[in-house]
């Protein structure tokens, strides 16, 4: 069987405007994705719940986060998924879209969170953290990264992941 030819966008079907307001909603969408993921992990695994998002943000806004991490990590995740998605919506919209945008936007997704958290004095550089964590990272952001971005191409560019548009 002959490969069929990938459909590539013809353009945005929204304003600019919407579409940055579509990678809004995609963060919010990915980040809800992210946290399901999360808990369905933590309970296959036994892990704990990881406290470097709470302490991040308490550190950078100069708030204590001895009595609300939870909250903490909620504002934090919530917070990167709604600051960073627009970019995504912005790639979509310029016709980068597809799992290879995804993947570089899941690479955009980690540095922000990284740079945060070893500038506030969280954690060391992630390439120092055991390979259970890396993982574990990764696939997380592996996941906001891929729903947000479906989310965007799907709304943006009408673009079909499963399914035939060529």
């Amino acid at each position: 069987m002959a490969d069929v030819p990938s459909y590539y966008p013809q353009g945005p079907h929204l304003p600019f405007g919407q579409a940055v307001a579509v990678g809004l909603g995609a963060g919010a969408i990915g980040v809800a994705a992210m946290t399901a993921t999360n808990k369905l992990e933590q309970l296959v695994t036994g892990r704990p719940n990881s406290y470097v998002p709470a302490y991040t943000t308490g550190n950078l806004f100069g708030i204590s986060h001895g009595r609300t991490p939870d909250g903490l990590n909620h504002l934090h995740h919530w917070g990167m998924g709604l600051i960073t998605a627009p970019v995504r919506a912005v790639m979509a919209y310029n016709g980068f879209t597809g799992p290879y945008a995804s993947f570089i936007f899941m690479a955009l997704r980690l540095t922000a969170d990284e740079v945060l958290e070893y500038n506030n004095g969280t954690t060391p550089p992630p390439w120092t953290l055991p390979i259970l964590d890396q993982t574990v990272d990764l696939l997380h952001k592996f996941v906001f990264a891929f729903v947000s971005g479906y989310v965007c191409d799907r709304t943006i560019q009408g673009v079909r992941y499963f399914g035939r548009d060529y």
